[in-house]
């Protein structure tokens, strides 16, 4: 078989499983006591559970929103600890891009803060070495992206890349703590 486009060969395979039956997912036949063939017990199922629903059922969600000039926070000061879903709300015509850093004890959002002030964040394009980056979050134009973590008793901060291409103008956005529960 010889296809054209990506999107061709994938429609031609579908349609050859369709054609194939596909039947009762593999189950034998097996031949009764009368000699007439039945069908086999089917297996059961393996079940598979998703924690993707966890994420989605909270009011808590730290929100950024980008809108070409700026970052801003919105959301709570506090969030449980566990799974927790981080939004970037991008409402300009050009990437965004934020970063979900952890600071250890002796670090703070004035330290964050501090550090894009005095053009370290800019000359290197990235976070400070004494953070945990825990997640990187990008969103094309016009896009809302959601970005999952499971996050425990700590302080959180958001940086903000800002601008089409680097070097990318560098925002400390805000700071958050994950505690209780």
């Amino acid at each position: 078989m010889r296809c054209r486009t990506w999107q061709a060969c994938l429609a031609a395979v579908v349609l050859f499983a369709a054609a194939c039956g596909g039947g009762d997912g593999g189950a034998a036949e097996q031949p009764a006591s009368d000699g007439e063939a039945q069908p086999a017990e089917a297996a059961e199922p393996e079940t598979t559970v998703s924690t993707f629903g966890q994420f989605v059922d909270r009011a808590d969600l730290p929100t950024v929103i980008y809108d070409g000039e700026t970052c801003t926070y919105i959301g709570p000061e506090t969030v449980d600890p566990g799974p927790v879903r981080v939004v970037l709300d991008n409402r300009s015509g050009t990437r965004a891009r934020m970063d979900i850093l952890r600071f250890p004890d002796d670090k703070t959002f004035e330290d964050l803060a501090a550090y894009v002030e005095s053009g370290e964040a800019e000359e290197n394009q990235d976070s400070p070495d004494w953070v945990t980056q825990t997640r990187k979050v990008r969103a094309p134009a016009n896009q809302l992206i959601g970005a999952n973590r499971t996050m425990f008793d700590n302080t959180y901060g958001i940086l903000c890349y800002l601008g089409d291409e680097e070097p990318f103008r560098i925002e400390a956005v805000a700071a958050f703590e994950v505690e209780g529960g």
